[in-house]
């Protein structure tokens, strides 16, 4: 198999980790990256797994995802009042889990459909990787 990943960097967005007992559970900001990886078993006539400059699609869609958004867990009932109280502070994203991992996982699966569509079934999404700043990250593959 071969394989290749692609890299987008410096989306800042907030999370809350509202189950963390420590300070991560307020709201706090990083500067996220995100990465994927394609494989294939036959390159393309280019002899590509991808062609980086088709990608393009990928990044529109994280920015006006992520960008200054706010990331909160689908059962965080604060979370849910404040929005409710204040729903033009913010950009929300509901999402199962709004870890790193969670956050992987959501990328992993709302960005698969958009692959799928650009490069048939020649190309699968191995894993997405996301990054918080420059010193954790976490990992999705199915």
């Amino acid at each position: 198999m071969y394989t290749c990943s692609k890299t987008y960097s410096d989306i800042p967005f907030a999370h809350r980790q509202y189950r963390h007992v420590g300070l991560c559970n307020l709201i706090h900001g990083h500067n996220w990256s995100f990465t994927f990886t394609f494989g294939c078993t036959e390159l393309d006539e280019k002899e590509f797994v991808v062609d980086f400059g088709a990608l393009g699609f990928l990044k529109d869609w994280l920015v006006e995802q992520f960008d200054h958004a706010f990331v909160y867990g689908i059962d965080d009932e604060a979370c849910k009042q404040m929005l409710v109280e204040f729903p033009d502070l913010f950009k929300a994203i509901e999402i199962n889990a709004p870890s790193t991992e969670g956050v992987a996982r959501y990328v992993f699966d709302q960005s698969l459909p958009m692959i799928h569509d650009a490069f048939g079934e020649r190309v699968s999404l191995i894993s997405v990787s996301v990054s918080e700043d420059s010193k954790n990250s976490a990992e999705y593959r199915p």
